[in-house]
């Protein structure tokens, strides 16, 4: 008697599908605006007056009014000096009879002049100075909201999507197993 035994392997099969993950993302933003700053500012330059009137005056440059007032009190002294001295003339003159002779020493006195030199080139006087001051006047912007001082923002969250799908896997028999008994007589 023979008896034969076949046996078959059992196979499984397994089919799996990967699971997948996508996460897209927007990104976040600020968006921030800003007025321009605006600040007025307005100068008054500064200002420097020399006068040399004075030193020029004193060689002879001087204005019309100013020569002919100093021309006219010139004239008045001269005319003073020349009564004062035609009256010392006189009274030198009423005293001849006490002796000397007065009318030779008034000749003398006349035919020798003495010159008077006044000033020169070169001015005494200095020039003079009036000096303003320059101004600057800032005027700052008006404040509408002291919370935001010039800037306004928004702010913009991103977003985040996310899409997910699970793996799979199956299990499954390729082959069941077998066992095969043969007998023989």
């Amino acid at each position: 008697m023979r008896i034969e035994i076949t046996t078959q392997h059992g196979l499984i099969g397994i089919k799996t599908t990967p699971g997948k993950l996508n996460i897209e993302q927007t990104p976040a933003r600020l968006e921030i605006r800003q007025e321009i700053g605006q600040i007025s500012i307005k100068t008054k330059k500064p200002k420097l007056k020399i006068s040399q009137y004075e030193a020029m005056a004193q060689m002879g440059y001087k204005r019309a009014s100013d020569a002919t007032a100093e021309f006219a009190r010139i004239g008045k002294q001269n005319a003073l000096n020349y009564i004062a001295a035609k009256a010392k003339e006189g009274k030198r003159l009423q005293t001849i009879e006490k002796g000397g002779n007065p009318i030779r020493e008034i000749a003398i006195e006349k035919a020798s002049r003495k010159i008077e030199r006044k000033g020169g080139f070169t001015p005494f006087a200095r020039p003079s100075f009036n000096a303003e001051p320059a101004e600057v006047t800032i005027t700052p912007p008006e404040v509408k909201n002291a919370a935001h001082i010039g800037y306004e923002a928004d702010y913009i969250p991103g977003k985040i999507d996310i899409d997910y799908r699970r793996g799979q896997v199956n299990i499954y028999m390729r082959r069941y197993p077998e066992v095969k008994i043969d007998i023989t007589l």
